[in-house]
């Protein structure tokens, strides 16, 4: 028997400033969601946490781009990504934000931490300023010339084309966001965090997870190493954050990708109080891991576990799982061009979730980028969902109510001592299978645990056409055909269970609706029973009803016009 494990799963805070697109979902929700459903279904403690990134210059330029507050800009799309989750079935234990009271009061206390233990030093650097709009530049204040690709719209602190990041005096040519016009250097002083002292820390922590995580995750980050961890500025000259608490710094604020990732804690504590924050981020027992996309992987295997290192008072992840991106019909998401699925379109729409997070996860770009397609959509939900999984499903449990009034009378004492070459095959399948999954699930490799799923699917299909119990049925060889169908059945309830992680809509009804079973399929301590072979013999299963709706051209065209269209923030001007 599996050993219980202790766990908390993140994923990464997503800017206010927009909704979610799929590349977000897959990137890091969807995966999160998955790895705690299965977790959950194990009996493991787990617990899911997310939430927002409500600091720095993308939400203050957003609230003044629309005429509102920051607090009330943030609160309202807060709000709007919960809903997202909701509708995308995602399993959080509390989605919050960091424009909290916990949320301050976790970031000081952590900033306090590392001043104590010795961490920072101040220095003087160069701030850009625009003289024409009279405000300090940073981050996405400001915009210009990539050191490393050339892209001519970088950020202050990150590219958006080639995802490297740097620090505001390497962008070439800046210029304000606001206004457009050209900035202007000074001197001022911020605080750094000593990334140079604890290179050696760090580094030994990451080759430790050499063999955990994904190649490319342990490459971007060794590239770091190599060209030495420099002291890195954590303040900002910005009106929006949590303010310094240091004299001499009253009017700046604390870098956003300081403070953003520390909302993991404070997001914990305010789901649990300080006893959950020791449990899940105080005790050795617990493993953490964080699903992000690429462009996050730097900020999660090197800044953030550095200032950990520095606090000295939180443990590392056991796996930081770092997903490539995902494309859309051979081009990237682009909202000006609108190209792609934008989640806040889901919510009115009658596109099958259970279905999309099934495609989405056969494609998950977890060794490299991969590409959405309708067509592959389409293929997907035909051949997969409805003529291998929900082909089982309609086949077994049409024949056990046509011929035998949805009760077979027999369990596996009654058959095992009768099983032919076949028999013991599928026998084999339902026993091993779902551990064979379950540890696909656990490793984080989701597209090769929903192809083992789909290969189970066709394992009892191919059962039943070798079995084929119509015949015996027609035979009067009512025994034998009945050994074949019981076993269909406790397959039938193994493929419930085992792909409840990833489409938990149609399990769960399924295994209530029409295998006639009480809870869900996901609930806590289920997973182990997938392998039994042990449904009574006065159990009853219901009619079935097709689980998945095929796919035709015309449905396709229609979701191409509906899911298209970017949410435009100018819809919530007043």
């Amino acid at each position: 028997m599996k050993k219980k494990e202790k766990i908390l799963v993140t994923s990464a805070l997503l800017y206010v400033n927009g909704l979610p697109h799929l590349g977000h979902v897959v990137g890091c929700w969807l995966p999160g969601d998955i790895f705690k459903r299965y977790h959950k279904t194990c009996g493991d403690d787990v617990v899911y946490v997310s939430g927002t990134d409500d600091h720095g210059t993308t939400s203050y330029i957003s609230a003044k781009e629309v005429g509102m507050k920051p607090e009330e800009f943030i609160a309202t799309m807060n709000g709007k990504i919960k809903e997202i989750a909701k509708k995308l079935c995602i399993d959080f234990d509390i989605f919050s934000g960091t424009n909290t009271k916990t949320h301050e009061q976790v970031t000081l206390d952590f900033f306090n931490e590392i001043y104590k233990n010795g961490y920072t030093e101040e220095k003087e650097s160069t701030m850009l300023f625009c003289e024409h709009d009279k405000i300090a530049l940073a981050d996405r204040f400001v915009y210009g010339t990539c050191p490393f690709c050339g892209y001519d719209k970088a950020y202050g602190d990150q590219c958006d084309q080639c995802g490297k990041t740097y620090e505001l005096d390497d962008l070439i040519d800046p210029k304000c966001s606001f206004c457009g016009k050209s900035a202007v250097k000074k001197k001022t002083k911020h605080i750094y965090i000593s990334l140079d002292k604890l290179q050696p820390e760090l580094q030994k922590w990451v080759e430790s997870k050499k063999d955990v995580w994904r190649p490319h995750v342990y490459s971007m980050t060794n590239k770091w190493f190599k060209e030495g961890l420099k002291p890195r500025c954590i303040t900002r000259d910005i009106p929006w954050g949590i303010k310094v608490p240091l004299k001499g710094f009253e009017n700046k604020v604390f870098y956003v990708w300081f403070d953003a990732p520390i909302g993991y804690i404070s997001i914990t504590k305010e789901l649990g109080g300080d006893e959950m924050v020791k449990d899940r981020w105080q005790n050795d027992k617990c493993k953490i891991y964080n699903f992000i996309g690429k462009d996050n992987i730097d900020f999660h295997a090197v800044f953030f576990p550095s200032m950990e290192l520095a606090c000295k008072k939180y443990n590392l992840a056991e796996n930081v799982v770092g997903f490539n991106f995902l494309n859309f019909e051979g081009q990237k998401f682009s909202k000006s061009k609108k190209i792609g699925i934008f989640c806040n379109n889901l919510m009115e729409s009658d596109i099958d979730i259970d279905a999309l997070r099934a495609y989405l996860v056969s494609i998950f770009p977890e060794n490299k980028d991969s590409d959405f397609t309708y067509e592959g959509f389409k293929l997907n939900t035909n051949a997969e969902l409805v003529g291998k999984y929900g082909n089982f499903f309609n086949r077994t449990l049409n024949m056990i109510n046509k011929n035998f009034e949805g009760k077979l009378g027999i369990d596996f004492s009654d058959i095992k001592d009768n099983l032919n070459e076949n028999d013991r095959e599928m026998v084999e399948a339902i026993e091993t299978l779902p551990d064979e999954i379950g540890k696909l699930f656990a490793k984080t490799e989701f597209r090769a645990a929903y192809k083992e799923i789909m290969r189970f699917a066709s394992i009892g299909n191919t059962y039943l056409e070798k079995s084929a119990p119509w015949t015996l049925i027609k035979n009067d060889n009512l025994d034998e055909a009945k050994k074949v169908l019981y076993l269909c059945l406790n397959m039938a309830k193994a493929l419930a269970i085992v792909a409840s992680p990833i489409m938990p809509n149609r399990t769960a009804e399924i295994w209530s609706e029409q295998l006639n079973f009480s809870g869900r399929p996901d609930d806590a301590n289920l997973w182990q029973e997938a392998s039994k072979i042990d449904i009574s013999k006065a159990h009853k299963v219901n009619l079935p009803k097709p689980l998945f709706a095929r796919l035709d051209d015309e449905t396709i065209e229609r979701y191409k016009q509906e899911l298209s269209k970017p949410f435009d923030i100018k819809d919530l001007k007043k």
